[in-house]
Parts: structure tokens; C-alpha cells; sequence
């Protein structure tokens, strides 16, 4: 296909938009501190010092091939691990534990992790001071009961790899058009 151009002004309010609804947000605890969980393990404040939110995988139940997005951020603070992260609707998994969570079908969180120190109290739970945290999951149930997803929101996102290549191509076509 041939493109034809025409002389003629471009205003100076020209802008490209170029956006799509794509991935949810979520946001919650992957941990609660001082709660015996369902494996009677207590996980305590410090556990979670040395995880980077772009080393941890946000998987579907606990599957490994079913990772539905990206950490953006792990935080320990007084209450547990604070958790925000985006859920990348664009594959199956993804979409569907969007749609779950939305529905509030869905809303556990748990985590997968190789354990560093721990010893075990007088109760006999294993308080857990120490993790190598490799995985948040999306869970229907979460071992500890007080993890889950406190909020979610649908967020534009621009599309850049497409926006930079249109940009590309618009300024070409600007360009071919100003040496007309």
C-alpha cells in the first residue's frame, strides 16, 4: 500500500495517544507477623529483610508455570509483608485471577521460601526469623489466614513498544511532509 502525502500544516497541538486497559493492581499482605498459620509456622518481623520485589515471582496457586505478573513492591512494616504488585491480564492465568479477585472469589495470598532460621517455641509452632523468599502467590487458601488482598484497581497503561514504534512513523511521515 502506497502512502500518499499532502502539503498542508500540522497544528502545534498535535498529540499521539496511544493507551490501553490493561493490568490489574493489587495490593495486600503476603505475611501477617505473629499469626500461627495452618503448618503452625509464625513468621516474625525481620524475616523478610533481604527480599527484593524483582527477585520474587507473583505466581497462580503456587504453580511455577503460571507466573501472572510482577512485584513492584515488598515491604516489611509493623503489621507484616506489604505487597503491591501487577497482574498482567494478557495471559490466561493472569486474566483469570484478575477476574477472581474481582469477583472476590479469589483473595489469599501466600508465599513459597527456602527457610534461613527458625527454632521452635514453647508452644511448639516454628517461629521463622529468617527467609529466602522466592514466590507470592494468588491462593483460594492461604495457610495464614490474615494474608489476603486488601485492594485492586485497574490501571491504564501505555503501550510503549507500539507508541515508540507509531512515533517512529508518525515523525517520518512529519518529516517527508515539512521536506515536501
Amino acid at each position: 500500500m502506497e502512502v500518499v502525502l499532502e502539503k498542508g500544516w500540522i497544528s502545534s497541538d498535535f498529540i499521539v495517544k496511544s493507551r490501553r486497559k490493561d493490568n490489574t493492581v493489587i495490593s495486600g499482605y503476603a505475611s501477617v507477623f505473629g499469626v500461627i498459620d495452618t503448618h503452625n509456622d509464625l513468621v516474625v518481623k525481620g524475616a523478610f529483610k533481604n527480599a527484593e520485589s524483582h527477585k520474587v515471582k507473583l505466581l497462580w496457586q503456587h504453580d511455577v508455570t503460571k507466573p501472572i505478573g510482577i512485584i513492584s513492591l515488598l515491604k516489611e512494616d509493623e503489621y507484616g509483608l506489604l505487597l503491591e504488585a501487577e497482574i498482567n491480564i494478557n495471559t490466561v492465568a493472569g486474566a483469570e485471577a484478575a477476574e477472581l479477585i474481582k469477583q472476590k472469589a479469589v483473595a489469599g495470598l501466600s508465599i513459597g521460601f527456602s527457610i534461613n532460621s527458625s527454632d521452635y517455641n514453647k508452644e511448639g509452632s516454628r517461629v521463622i526469623s529468617d527467609v529466602e523468599l522466592r514466590e507470592i502467590s494468588i491462593v483460594t487458601f492461604p495457610a495464614n489466614q490474615h494474608a489476603e488482598i486488601q485492594c485492586i484497581k485497574e490501571i491504564d497503561v501505555t503501550d510503549s513498544l507500539l507508541e515508540q514504534k507509531n512515533l517512529k512513523e508518525l515523525a517520518k511521515l512529519i518529516k517527508q511532509i515539512e521536506n515536501y
